[in-house]
């Protein structure tokens, strides 16, 4: 079986992949075709670098044909809405793992296993059903007419990652009973603002994530090996009875964090 990372050329993904690579061989993937190269190289032994943007359905699909049986397979590819338009947030956030997940379906077995990695912004998003079933096709050629329609701005960078999170977190929880009836998991992880590079980008344009920070209950930033502890126990067989859970790993923000959306969408 083959365990893969993408997002792994940096932060959360390069430390789930130094877990992972333990177990056998690894596919670590990423647009960053360098970042990549250099974690295989600081792993050594089974690990494959892949280039993969998954914006590009071609490049998916060769991932995917170079897994054989699928093991483990942690999606932490992600942008906030401090880097990119809210389009594109969109389609890296949500639709990016959804072509992603449909891709691997095939190759799934038992002992199969996904974590797609949401973000604790998803669960400010408010369960307004018209737009939770717009978030809830992602694929559709109207996703962001159907937006407009139920009076989201798609271009607002900031309610595009709130809501690109939320419908990850909603995805993984409708793909448990197809990944099941295959003897297959399927999760979502949601971290907290955490010392890596984008997360020291967001808080550059964002000065509120400091007394996010200051503020949170353990009052301190969180490390990707702590994320990527939690990872590595939930694509293990410790967790062989979880499937379509959100796990939060925070440091208890999520508790004292505004709501990204106020203001931004009809209530």
């Amino acid at each position: 079986m083959t365990n893969v990372v993408i997002g792994a050329a940096s932060g959360m993904g390069a430390a789930v992949a130094r877990q992972l690579a333990p177990r056998g061989r690894l596919i670590v993937a990423d647009r960053d075709v360098e970042g990549v190269k250099q974690i295989a190289a600081e792993l050594g032994g089974d690990v494959e670098p892949v280039g993969c943007d998954v914006t590009v359905p071609d490049q998916i699909d060769a991932l995917a044909a170079n897994i054989g049986e699928l093991g483990a397979l942690v999606h932490t590819a992600g942008v906030s809405g401090a880097m990119a338009p809210g389009r594109r947030v969109f389609e890296i956030n949500l639709m990016g793992t959804a072509r992603v997940l449909a891709a691997v379906e095939p190759l799934l077995g038992p002992g199969s296993v996904a974590v797609c990695f949401a973000s604790i912004s998803g669960h400010r998003a408010p369960e307004i059903p018209e737009i939770m079933a717009v978030l809830d096709d992602p694929l559709s050629d109207r996703f962001f007419d159907a937006l407009i329609e139920v009076g989201v701005d798609p271009d607002d960078a900031t309610l595009a990652y709130s809501l690109s999170k939320r419908g990850v977190m909603r995805l993984v929880r409708r793909s448990t009973v197809p990944w099941g009836a295959r003897g297959a998991r399927i999760l979502s992880l949601s971290p907290g603002i955490n010392d890596t590079p984008m997360s020291r980008f967001d808080e550059s344009h964002h000065p509120i994530m400091a007394e996010i920070i200051k503020n949170s209950p353990l009052g301190r930033r969180g490390q990707p090996e702590e994320v990527a502890n939690v990872a590595a126990f939930l694509t293990s067989d410790g967790a062989s009875f979880m499937t379509g859970s959100d796990v939060v790993v925070d440091g208890g923000m999520v508790a004292t964090i505004p709501d990204p959306t106020a203001g931004r969408i009809p209530r």
